[in-house]
């Protein structure tokens, strides 16, 4: 259950910059194909963030 919890939180923090960084590289340059790009980096980027500090404060990898 906690862990499918902390996948949960790590999946919407990595859909919410994902999509506020594609949003951004919208604005900057309207091209789709550069703002899926930066959207599914910026999600990646994120969630591999949020799961190891979730991992680093349950203290698994500490």
């Amino acid at each position: 259950m906690v862990r499918t919890l902390c996948l949960a939180i790590a999946v919407l923090f990595g859909s919410q910059v994902g999509t506020v960084a594609s949003w951004i590289s919208w604005v900057i340059d309207p091209s789709i194909g550069k703002a899926i790009l930066s959207g599914g980096v910026a999600f990646s980027g994120g969630f591999a963030l949020v799961l190891t500090a979730i991992r680093f404060i349950t203290g698994r990898d500490a």
